[in-house]
């Protein structure tokens, strides 16, 4: 139906020549306001980069897994082709390809290849911040929910490293945004669109960490039955999930028959009583490590309890009493060692950045007791100021926006619980077995800032508080202290293993951290010798175990039997057989004690094999 012409004394403003005038301011303002609208996020995606100015992230060594993980990157680069080395668990996938390019346009070096993850974490950031934005969250709040996840001293360091752990986080936002993007597309046409590309793009993503395949196997079906009322959204979005999920179950087979490849299974070996205390002592810490990460958002909860009503009061001086004595009972029992912040201790400890003892002897405690007991106490608040707003029905603000337009809780609701809950069943066989680490926790950050900013700005104040800014301060200076020392360490094994090899002894002959021994034992034999090698068979040789002295670890000698130590790296002088007559390296730390010695000590005889 054509419409009829407009007359009268408005008609001339709908003229060519006039409007033609118009349009272009009326584009650049809307570009103008587009522009500001993305800055929060823009800043958000600088932020990883401005760190790395101060942390100086350059070692050209391994760091946790990711020598493994490089190894594999720089063998496709050079050949093309992926070859897993006996460490890898995570499938790595894209992430590799990215790592290569950045080979292949910058040269082989440790930095170069972990500079694509930096790429990876500034991505993370702007993509989550545009994912609050479309849950319904203000831009501020958004912005600072965002920081308090990239700066916090656990993304951090990961954004420095060649670990799996930012590629699949990224990956899994990156789904969960375009998720949100087709609940409320216009068109049935973009809401297709939208679904399908996070069904299908989730399926590669999932390549580089396995977990992120959530996006595919529980994101895209629940946004999907949110759909359900669109028979070609669903039929379209349908297919590409099953399409995706095919690739996913012909990639998981595809891995577990690559040779060298570590493929774990979903239920433990080995289930017993032993197995059940892991489970509960380890979901127990990592939910307290969790409010711990999430403690600069948190404390904006305790803002209303000064006018809070009978209810919050209770729950707040009861739940306190109810910790003060869980506290007096482990302190009798002497375990609160165990239950102070950081409460896993495998990124984030009391003695800094991952202290999975690289070397022997122990580093320096940078987080004394004083301060684990006030981080503990503030995590402890910071719950318990949220349970009593949960608790205290307080009143919608005035922060109302349009309901069509908005993300509603029931949608928010159908597409993060059953993901977090997927994903923690995931965790459980890890948690069981020992080895849950903090993180992991990091997709679980993630929904959870999601959660608390949208219900902090609904019911508590519009915008969260410009306070918040402190605590995220705060966390980012530890974490970026924390990160610089880490690199300071590393370097340091590198100076002091140099130190060692300029007076003409092999690499093999040195038991480095244990990270450059499984690259010396890359560099010798191809892979890691790991009993849970499946292909090619045989490929593992049991090594028979070496008995040390007190004060002499092997350090997973059984996995680099290439390495045939004669001297060895220490926080400690005495260490194995003492001092090996070679000068102490110092490394220098923001953090205190500032000044670290590492000292090379001898080994056992024995221990050459």
């Amino acid at each position: 139906m054509t419409p009829a012409p407009i007359t009268g004394p408005w008609s001339g403003l709908y003229d060519a020549p006039i409007m033609s005038q118009i349009a272009p301011e009326m584009r650049e303002a809307h570009s103008s306001i587009a522009i500001k609208g993305l800055l929060p996020a823009v800043i958000c995606a600088l932020l990883p980069a401005l760190c790395a100015l101060a942390i100086h992230p350059v070692a050209e060594t391994g760091i946790n897994d990711d020598w493994s993980y490089i190894k594999t990157v720089q063998l496709l680069a050079q050949s093309g082709h992926i070859v897993y080395n006996g460490w890898a668990t995570a499938m790595l996938g894209w992430q590799l390809y990215l790592g290569a390019l950045f080979v292949k346009l910058f040269g082989f070096s440790f930095t170069s290849v972990r500079s694509s993850t930096l790429l990876m974490a500034m991505a993370t950031a702007y993509l989550m911040q545009r994912t609050l934005v479309r849950a319904g969250i203000r831009e501020r709040n958004a912005a600072l929910a965002t920081s308090t996840l990239v700066l916090s001293p656990l993304f951090l360091p990961l954004a420095f490293s060649f670990m799996s752990d930012v590629s699949g986080i990224f990956c899994t936002v990156l789904c969960l945004y375009m998720c949100l993007r087709a609940l409320r597309a216009e068109t049935e046409a973009a809401k297709v669109a939208w679904i399908s590309f996070a069904a299908l793009l989730n399926a590669i993503g999932g390549t580089a960490r396995q977990t992120a395949w959530l996006g595919v196997l529980v994101m895209v079906p629940c946004t999907l039955w949110l759909l359900r009322r669109w028979p070609r959204v669903l039929l379209m979005g349908g297919i590409s999930t099953a399409a995706g999920i095919a690739f996913v179950f012909a990639a998981m087979s595809w891995f577990s028959h690559r040779p060298y490849a570590i493929v774990e299974s979903l239920i433990p070996n080995n289930i017993g009583l032993k197995s059940l205390e892991n489970l509960v002592a380890s979901f127990l810490r990592g939910g307290a490590e969790l409010l711990f990460l999430l403690l600069p958002v948190l404390l904006m909860f305790a803002g209303p309890l000064r006018k809070g009503n009978h209810r919050m009061a209770a729950v707040f001086f009861g739940g306190s009493l109810a910790f003060l004595l869980a506290g007096v009972i482990l302190f009798r029992r002497h375990e609160q060692e165990h239950w102070l912040a950081p409460f896993l201790g495998n990124y984030v400890t009391a003695r800094g950045l991952i202290d999975v003892h690289s070397i022997m002897g122990v580093r320096p405690v940078v987080l004394h007791q004083g301060m684990r007991i006030f981080l503990t106490v503030a995590t402890i608040v910071g719950l318990l100021s949220l349970l009593a707003v949960l608790v205290g029905k307080l009143p919608r603000t005035t922060a109302v926006t349009d309901p069509s337009a908005v993300i509603s809780w029931r949608e928010l609701a159908a597409i993060l619980a059953p993901f977090s809950l997927a994903y923690i069943a995931l965790l459980a066989p890890r948690a069981a077995s020992g080895g849950f680490y903090d993180r992991y926790l990091l997709p679980l950050m993630a929904v959870a800032l999601l959660v608390l900013a949208r219900f902090h700005q609904e019911h508590v104040r519009i915008d969260l508080p410009l306070v918040t800014i402190l605590p995220v301060c705060i966390f980012a200076a530890f974490g970026i202290a924390a990160t610089h020392d880490l690199f300071a360490m590393y370097r340091g094994y590198l100076d002091a293993i140099n130190e060692i090899r300029s007076s003409g002894v092999s690499i093999t002959a040195i038991n480095g951290s244990w990270e450059n021994d499984g690259w010396t034992q890359l560099e010798a034999a191809g892979y890691i010798n790991d009993p849970r090698l499946r292909v090619p068979r045989g490929a593992y040789v049991f090594q028979a175990p070496t008995v040390f002295p007190a004060g002499c670890d092997g350090n997973q000698l059984d996995r680099a039997p290439a390495v045939k130590p004669l001297y060895a790296l220490s926080f400690d002088p005495a260490a194995c057989n003492g001092p090996a007559g070679f000068a102490p390296v110092e490394y220098r730390t923001w953090l205190a004690p500032h000044a670290t010695s590492i000292y090379v000590v001898r080994y056992p005889a024995s221990a050459g094999r």
